[in-house]
């Protein structure tokens, strides 16, 4: 059957057929490259993955176990409740009270498919199309691609390096404030910086939020992932009770489950809460297996699980650095948490020199997958050209990695005179 014209997509312009938001979107600088990894390795060679935050450390096997639990408890996988499962919330609500000293319950929590889910809800809870979000200059990624889906623009407020990448004065933050602004958005710890702020910084955030009436989301993916006496800190520890803290976190990075897509939105305001919830509706529910299982997982976690994968991360923190700082030769900033670093390189354009890598590099089949950072920021630095990479594979690999681009620099400073430049 011929549809009618009039309902046919391409009625409108045959010139141009898709939406703006569609062609806005910025593909990911993590995955962008992806095919030519996938080409490197059809050829042969052995890519070590230094681009993505996909940890290697086996997850606890009581998520195994919940999962086989669920499965036990009946044959129908049935919907579950688009607040999302309560003994999930429960669980995860007592978690973060023992291990952060809150006193939240179930219903401050909306499960969602990730942090993903959880950022574009709050997206569009506190934002209308063409209202303004800020967000510190390099931030994740896929904020942009967020805010491009819900059509929010992103206001940059950038962060130097030369101070660690943390917060610039609250005068500098509010002349970012227009009367658009709806939210600010800090992650804490930072991907991709590793940048930890400071319960003082967090406080003057928020204090800012509160005299413009705006709302503070803080993206806590990574809030274990703290190093050198550091303890986790979270939003919700400045101000508890405010209705402007909405904390997003994630079990994903945690206890490496990033495929069970196990996110939330945590808060005291019950507006945001159930105005999520309109949104969650839409898209019915989140997986019911995979909930069941977080659910039984963090109703009988080993405290000493975590504790020891901070303390993997640490030790791979350390042998990056040496292996940046030693064996490629390159000033590194020690990162105080997540597992991320940025590294300047001594090129004019990283993608091309990351490119380089996967399709004309190798030493012995070996060759690295780094991620240009330029998609991190809303407004790039000219000045420099930064990769962001991850220490989530093992030290040997680490180790091996850091060899690699020291002589993958080597390399291309010979084939590509024209794209070398000093480094400040």
């Amino acid at each position: 059957m011929t549809l009618p014209h009039r309902l046919s997509p391409l009625s409108r312009s045959a010139s141009r057929p898709f939406s703006q938001r569609a062609l806005t979107t910025p593909a990911s600088p993590i995955r962008r490259l992806a095919p030519l990894a996938a080409a490197a390795q059809e050829s042969g060679k052995r890519i070590i993955p230094l681009n993505i935050g996909q940890p290697d450390i086996i997850p606890p096997p009581k998520f195994a176990e919940g999962m086989r639990k669920a499965l036990d408890c009946s044959p129908i996988v049935a919907y579950e409740h688009s607040q999302g499962s309560y003994s999930l919330r429960e669980n995860w609500s007592a978690y973060i009270n023992k291990s952060l000293g809150l006193t939240t319950t179930a219903e401050n929590f909306l499960i969602t498919m990730g942090a993903s889910e959880a950022l574009i809800f709050l997206f569009m809870v506190c934002a209308d199309p063409g209202d303004e979000i800020i967000i510190f200059d390099p931030s994740y990624a896929n904020y942009i691609s967020f805010a491009a889906i819900v059509g929010v623009r992103l206001v940059p407020v950038p962060c130097d390096e030369a101070d660690g990448f943390h917060l610039p004065s609250d005068e500098i933050i509010e002349q970012a404030i227009s009367p658009r602004t709806r939210a600010i958005v800090v992650c804490n710890p930072n991907n991709p910086t590793g940048t930890v702020y400071s319960k003082s910084e967090l406080t003057r955030l928020l204090s800012i939020c509160e005299q413009h009436g705006l709302f503070l989301i803080s993206d806590e993916t990574y809030r274990e992932f703290v190093y050198d006496g550091r303890e986790p800190l979270s939003a919700l520890m400045i101000d508890e009770g405010s209705d402007r803290v909405l904390v997003v976190d994630s079990l994903s990075k945690r206890f490496s489950l990033c495929g069970a897509r196990v996110g939330t939105i945590i808060t005291k305001n019950t507006e945001v809460i159930r105005l999520s919830m309109v949104i969650a509706q839409s898209r019915l529910a989140g997986p019911t297996l995979e909930q069941e299982a977080a659910s039984y997982l963090l109703s009988s976690i080993d405290e000493q699980y975590l504790r020891d994968v901070v303390e993997q991360y640490h030790q791979r923190r350390g042998i990056l650095f040496t292996a940046i700082t030693e064996s490629a030769g390159l000033p590194c900033r020690l990162p105080e948490g997540a597992f991320y670093t940025l590294v300047a390189l001594p090129v004019v354009d990283a993608e091309h020199f990351c490119s380089f890598l996967l399709r004309e590099f190798d030493e012995e089949g070996d060759t690295i997958f780094l991620a240009p950072a330029d998609g991190f920021y809303i407004e790039p630095p000219r000045s420099r050209a930064y990769v962001r990479i991850a220490y989530v594979v093992d030290e040997e690999r680490l180790r091996r990695g850091g060899e690699l681009l020291g002589r993958g620099l080597a390399e291309y400073r010979v084939r590509y005179p024209e794209q070398w430049v000093q480094l400040p």
